[in-house]
């Protein structure tokens, strides 16, 4: 194969990706009503809409691997003790004072941007509301009474949150679970567009002086 042809080739298959993610297909990930009525639980269950996948973990206060529990209500997390409160909660001290406490991560396969996060068994009663935070990139977003009020599921619509790895962590006194993400795969800024372009512009460059 010529030096031309091998520079269109990878230049082909540079832009692949971009236009992929270019369509921004909309996918949801719903686990209410996605599992029997008793628990089922796994180290890293691995979950699929579209083109995207997602993979759920659970762990501690102090970053132990706990399991992911499953079942009717949505997601938790679990020692898989025969006694265990398997939702997502928090480490609550001395009248309600707030400490961080179980969390779940939320990997996917590539970069996507979380619209909305559903929560079951979500309080906004004074004395027993529930708190979370869901962190992703070095930024956070809270999670409280900022929600749809809806029943039986609290929906959270959280603004700027693009990555590919999400920290969904409870504090105060709660006690929840994960009803489901709605996400969409992540399109380039425009800025990526443009340094793609250098980069090909470059590389023809090159191969007209190599020719040459």
């Amino acid at each position: 194969m010529s030096l031309a042809k091998q520079a269109l080739a990878v230049s082909l298959l540079a832009t692949l990706p971009i236009a992929a993610q270019a369509t921004a297909p909309s996918s949801t990930f719903n686990f209410y009503f996605d599992g029997g009525l008793l628990d089922e639980v796994s180290n890293a269950p691995s979950y699929v809409s579209g083109s995207l996948q997602l993979i759920v973990r659970a762990f501690d206060i102090n970053g132990q691997p706990l399991q992911v529990a499953q079942r009717w209500d949505g997601l938790g997390a679990t020692t898989g003790g025969l006694i265990d409160n398997t939702d997502i909660n928090a480490n609550a001290g001395f009248l309600f004072t707030p400490a961080a406490a179980d969390y779940l991560t939320l990997t996917f396969n590539q970069a996507v941007n979380l619209t909305g996060v559903r929560l079951s068994h979500w309080s906004d009663l004074p004395l027993i509301n529930d708190t979370a935070t869901l962190s992703w990139g070095g930024k956070s977003f809270g999670l409280g009474s900022n929600n749809d009020h809806g029943i039986p599921l609290a929906t959270f619509s959280p603004t700027g949150a693009t990555g590919t790895t999400f920290k969904l962590q409870a504090t105060g006194s709660s006690s929840f679970r994960l009803a489901g993400v709605n996400v969409t795969a992540a399109v380039p800024e425009p800025g990526s567009y443009a340094l793609m372009a250098l980069g090909l512009a470059a590389l023809g460059v090159a191969v007209r002086r190599r020719q040459g």
